[in-house]
């Protein structure tokens, strides 16, 4: 790590006081985090979550670094610094946004250029908490929302949102703009150019995000963005936007008469997954089974939490982790006719059984679980389906 830091500041810092000056901040910089090694145990998450962050703290002191040296003045501002405060949630801690803002409104200056680490904030009894997956983007997000930004910049080395993966699938398009909803949707199902969570800071000021590419940006000199994301909603005649897949889910059942309908026991097991600080990504009930379905590190770890729970009650469980889900997007998916039933046609034209279908519960977005190795065809199949098929075909 140090001499990845280092070979950078020698390659962007010709003059040798700044120079000296930068590799002397990252010497300390590198010495707390020798500190916080020294007696370290896995069950202390707060210093556990402090080591992460500094992957983002370096990052950032060596920008900072080069900018200055380099004639665009700025500071380095820390999270702790600044007051970007969360709660205590480690590991995937939320931003407290009232008091963030209040801090942020003394702390910066509108004159100054500022280089902030992303990805952590602190909690209010000083604990560096991370933010997740996606942290740093929504770092920004929740910066932009406090400071009042008309528009949040983020910056990414890809084509902007398209309508599918094209690592999988042939003649995808880029989709120019995208609703709140749609946005998150497809972060939520695979997508991976933003979290789902950048997107909620942002909905109560109608702050635009625009995805950019530095590599375009440098070709052309226009800051044109490849996807807008607003809280406008766009609709056109094929009404899907999108269509992604996520093979790292896994499913837990809960099978038993009337297991879905007895009283207390989804509550009672919700929130023991929560105590537990595992996400749910997805749960459906019938009067015989509740299915929840998990990232699939999680999924061993909650059948455990079940079964502990299930000396008291009277239901099997069971694991099925080879399976996928692939999920098409598109605001109006549920009020134009006929959108379900092309996708579904479609796969089973292709011999692809369908295992569970869920409509409905997001305007936007239908999605349904099939078996893992299945999942690059399905897309395919979906995306040429609504896409390039034509009505004669």
């Amino acid at each position: 790590m140090y001499q990845l830091h280092q070979q950078t500041i020698d390659r962007f810092i010709t003059n040798n006081k700044e120079k000296q000056r930068a590799e002397k901040q990252l010497q300390k910089t590198i010495d707390r985090l020798k500190k916080l090694f020294s007696g370290f145990r896995t069950e202390d998450a707060a210093t556990a979550n402090a080591i992460m962050s500094y992957g983002e703290r370096l990052s950032a002191l060596t920008l900072q670094a080069v900018l200055n040296a380099n004639g665009i003045h700025c500071r380095l501002a820390l999270p702790e610094e600044a007051g970007i405060v969360s709660n205590r949630r480690f590991f995937q801690g939320s931003v407290l946004l009232k008091k963030t803002e209040e801090n942020l409104k003394k702390f910066l200056h509108p004159e100054m250029t500022y280089v902030i680490p992303g990805f952590y904030a602190v909690s209010r009894e000083g604990e560096t908490v991370l933010l997740g997956r996606g942290g740093s983007d929504y770092s920004a997000a929740c910066i932009a929302r406090c400071v009042g930004a008309k528009y949040l910049d983020v910056w990414k080395d890809v084509e902007g949102y398209l309508s599918g993966d094209p690592k999988i699938i042939t003649g995808v398009r880029r989709i120019p703009h995208l609703s709140y909803l749609e946005a998150a949707e497809l972060s939520y199902f695979g997508a991976k150019i933003l979290h789902p969570r950048t997107i909620r800071p942002l909905v109560s000021q109608k702050t635009e995000i625009r995805i950019l590419n530095p590599d375009k940006y440098l070709q052309t000199q226009k800051r044109e963005a490849l996807t807008r994301i607003s809280h406008q909603k766009s609709t056109d005649s094929e009404v899907i936007k999108s269509v992604t897949a996520n093979e790292d889910i896994a499913l837990l059942k809960l099978k038993g008469s009337g297991v879905g309908i007895k009283k207390g026991i989804l509550a009672m097991v919700t929130g023991a997954f929560d105590q537990a600080r595992i996400n749910i990504r997805s749960v459906v009930t019938s009067q015989t089974a509740i299915h929840f379905i998990f990232s699939r590190a999680d999924a061993q770890k909650a059948k455990k939490i079940v079964d502990k729970l299930n000396t008291s009650l009277d239901f099997d469980t069971e694991i099925e982790d080879n399976i996928a889900w692939v999920a098409a997007v598109g605001n109006g998916i549920n009020q134009k006719e006929g959108i379900a039933g092309r996708m579904f046609t479609a796969l089973a034209k292709a011999g692809i059984n369908v295992q569970q279908i869920v409509l409905g519960a997001s305007e936007v977005a239908v999605y349904f679980v099939i078996q893992r190795k299945l999942a690059d065809k399905a897309a395919q199949i979906i995306h040429h389906e609504l896409f390039h098929k034509t009505k004669t075909e």
